[in-house]
């Protein structure tokens, strides 16, 4: 057996353990927990701000009280909520309680707040996403406690 015909061998050899290995690798799949996720977006000094907050599917149920969001942005700063989804219901509030900041800054900073009150305890996950995806923050907290998340807002 030369070398060519052995390096063909190994390239069958290999394709086949590969094959193999993909089809029992495949059998154990587990997409792990489903989770339920809403995003409102609020517009703020020109500049979309999304939140997503996430819980495991699971306790949807459990969800007592619209799931509270609460915007806390400069006194000078001019912000609204663009929308808000349907599928868990969600109050969205708008607070000027953060000091004013110059009209020549760039970045406006904003404090999120997300409470999702339920009758169990369970894990919470919220990121803050401005106009430009690639910068966001995120913060896990659980179920019946405020997850506070601060962010600066790249304004236009």
């Amino acid at each position: 057996m030369g070398p060519l015909r052995s390096f063909a061998f190994g390239k069958f050899v290999f394709a086949i353990a590969f094959s193999c290995s993909t089809l029992v690798m495949g059998l154990d799949a587990n997409a792990g927990v489903q989770w339920c996720e809403e995003d409102p977006v609020f517009l703020v000094n020109g500049a979309l701000l999304d939140i997503t907050t996430a819980f495991p599917a699971l306790y949807q149920d459990t969800i007592k009280e619209p799931v509270a969001i609460e915007l806390l942005v400069p006194t000078n700063a001019v912000a609204t909520v663009v929308s808000l989804p349907g599928a868990v219901p969600m109050t969205a509030k708008i607070s000027k309680a953060l000091p004013a900041t110059g009209l020549l800054s760039l970045g406006v900073p904003v404090v999120v707040k997300v409470t999702v009150k339920a009758s169990a305890s369970f894990d919470t996950k919220t990121k803050v996403t401005g106009t430009y995806l690639w910068l966001s923050s995120t913060a896990y907290g659980k179920s019946n406690v405020t997850t506070q998340v601060s962010y600066t807002l790249i304004g236009l």
